[in-house]
Order: structure tokens, then C-alpha cells, then sequence
């Protein structure tokens, strides 16, 4: 059984000496895939025992994900991580888990480290390139996506993704994947459509385009059906978006919407408890918020326990003393 880690770079000089070295002793070997470095990229990857390929960035970032499994040649299984990313594992536990596996991929438990909010989240990182690709322009996903993939312990191979952590560095990348969804949006019609709405808004979010996020995520509304992946994500972070800029009654609306549609209760709780609140109805959000223990997203995101304990603690305080 083999197992190699595949990254797709250009200028990360600053992180991936970091990165790499937090592979060692977890991968039979490195592969990365270069798409037009002008700094050391190359050189410090070959220094550190990486396998190197070249190749134009496509402005797609399927499309450079897949020309670097070709260029990585034939694996049992990948692990995909990013050069602002460091693996932590349990080499052994993780080798028995992938020799008793019996599917094409397994979500890997993400630590993302953010400036606001740091979260975690469980994405499909480790692969069998044979069964798998890559689509998607902007947020890539694995597919075909075959029921509900496993998950790995968090003992046995976790990330921690350092890419959030500056608000200047999120901006930037936030632009960049909203000039990829624009220029792909005319091309796109149904689901693929409703999927690049939804990384646009996103991206408008990131770029600091409130407004451009909310007409995007307002028209996937009305092009999606109602209780669909890309409807239920794109309501989500419309809500979360009019809840920082105090409109309140709209997100009441949107959450019990979510609620409606099978959202997890606790989330839904959590999300219209912060609108009642701001609307000054302290006992009702309070009624909600205090049989909340676990704060999930729509997405997969779980947020830190003690956000939610501060939360409580503050609204409780609140509700008190109105009676």
C-alpha cells in the first residue's frame, strides 16, 4: 500500500518548507505540482526530497489538481494538502485504517485558524486517485461522490490550516476565487450554476462585497430548489451576512426556513437566537440558545465550544435580568 501527498503551489516559499516537513514519516513520497513559481518554490521542495512538476496555472483549480495526480503517476491512495496546511498523525494507526478501508475517500478533520472565528471542519482529503478526480473551478470537490464518505480520526491524521489566519492574505485569495467564479458563471446552467452562484457569494463575502454576496446568494435563492445542498448553503451564509449588518427580521425568516428544510435544530436555534436578540427579545432567544450544546453548520464547520459557553453567558445574564 502506498501513500503520497499531492500539493498544487505557486509562491509559497514562506509555508511549504513547513509543510513538508510536517509530512515526514506519514507519506511514501511528495509530489508538487508547480504552476509558475517566480520564487523558490521549485528549489526548496526538490531540497526537501519532493517530487516536482510544472505547468501553466489554468485558472481552474480542478483542472491543476488532476494534471498533478497525472504528473504524480501511479498511488494507492493520495493525500491532498495544501502548502499553508501541516499534517499531524499516528503513521501506524492511520496505515491500518487505509488497509481496512472500503471506499474511495475519507474525510480528514481540518483545524482552520482564523482571525475571527477558527473552526473545523471534515473534508475529503485522502484518496484513491484510481475510483476519484477533481471539479470545480473555484471550490473543488472530489466526485463521484458515492453516498457519505468515512471519517478518519482526528488521532489518526488531522490538519491544521494556516490560511485564514491574516485577514490580508484571505482578502486576497478571496478576490482571486471571485474573478474565477465570474468568469465561470456565464458558462454554467442548473446545479452547476446554483454550485458557482454559491462559491461566488462566498467569495463576494471574503473580498468584502457585502452587498454583491447578498443579490448573489439572493439569486441562487430564487434559481435553486428550495431544501437543495447549494439552497441550504447559500441561505446559511445569506443569514449569517444579514445578521452582522443588523437585519435582523431576515434572518428569523431564514433560519426557521433552514429549520424547515432539515437543518440541524441546534444550529438553527443558535443562528435566530443572535436575531432575537438583537431585536431586543431576550427571553425568546434565550429559550432557544440554552438547550444548544453543539454548534454545527450546514457545511460541516464546528465551531468552538467555548464561543457558544460566552454566548450563553452573556444572552442568560440578558434574559435574567428582563424578568
Amino acid at each position: 500500500m502506498n501513500l503520497v501527498a499531492v500539493l498544487i503551489v505557486r509562491d509559497e516559499a514562506a509555508d511549504i518548507p513547513g509543510c513538508l516537513a510536517s509530512l515526514g514519516g506519514i507519506v511514501d513520497g511528495i509530489h508538487v505540482h508547480d504552476t509558475g513559481s517566480t520564487d523558490a518554490t521549485a528549489d526548496l521542495a526538490r531540497s526537501m526530497g519532493a517530487v516536482v512538476s510544472t505547468g501553466e496555472w489554468p485558472g481552474d483549480f480542478a483542472a491543476a489538481r488532476n494534471a498533478a495526480l497525472a504528473a504524480a503517476g501511479r498511488t494507492d491512495w493520495v493525500l491532498s494538502v495544501d502548502a499553508d496546511e501541516r499534517a499531524t498523525a499516528d503513521p501506524g494507526r492511520l496505515r491500518a485504517l487505509l488497509a481496512s478501508a472500503r471506499t474511495d475517500a475519507l474525510l480528514v478533520q481540518i483545524d482552520n485558524r482564523h482571525d475571527e472565528l477558527p473552526y473545523t471542519q471534515y473534508t475529503p482529503r485522502i484518496f484513491r486517485p484510481s475510483a476519484v478526480h477533481w471539479a470545480g473551478r473555484v471550490h473543488e470537490r472530489l466526485v463521484p461522490e458515492r453516498g457519505t464518505w468515512p471519517a478518519l480520526p482526528g488521532e489518526a491524521l488531522r490538519l491544521t490550516h494556516h490560511g485564514y489566519e491574516h485577514r490580508a492574505v484571505r482578502t486576497g485569495k478571496a478576490r482571486r476565487n471571485a474573478a474565477l467564479a465570474e468568469a465561470q458563471l456565464p458558462a454554467t446552467t442548473g446545479e452547476d450554476r446554483a454550485t458557482t452562484l454559491l462559491d461566488l457569494g462566498r467569495s463576494y463575502v471574503g473580498a468584502g462585497r457585502p452587498q454583491d454576496a447578498v443579490d448573489t446568494f439572493e439569486a441562487l435563492r430564487a434559481e435553486a430548489v428550495p431544501g437543495t445542498r447549494q439552497w441550504i448553503l447559500g441561505t446559511d451564509a445569506l443569514a449569517r451576512l444579514l445578521l452582522g449588518a443588523g437585519h435582523d427580521d431576515a434572518v428569523v425568516v431564514l433560519a426557521r426556513q433552514l429549520r424547515g428544510h432539515g437543518v440541524d435544530r441546534q444550529y438553527c436555534d443558535w443562528l435566530e437566537s443572535q436575531a432575537l436578540a438583537q431585536l431586543g427579545h431576550t427571553a425568546d432567544a434565550w429559550q432557544l440558545l440554552r438547550h444548544v450544546r453543539r454548534v454545527v453548520d450546514p457545511a460541516g464547520r464546528v465551531y468552538p465550544p467555548e464561543h457558544l459557553a460566552e454566548l450563553k453567558r452573556l444572552l442568560g445574564a440578558l434574559a435574567g435580568s428582563h424578568r
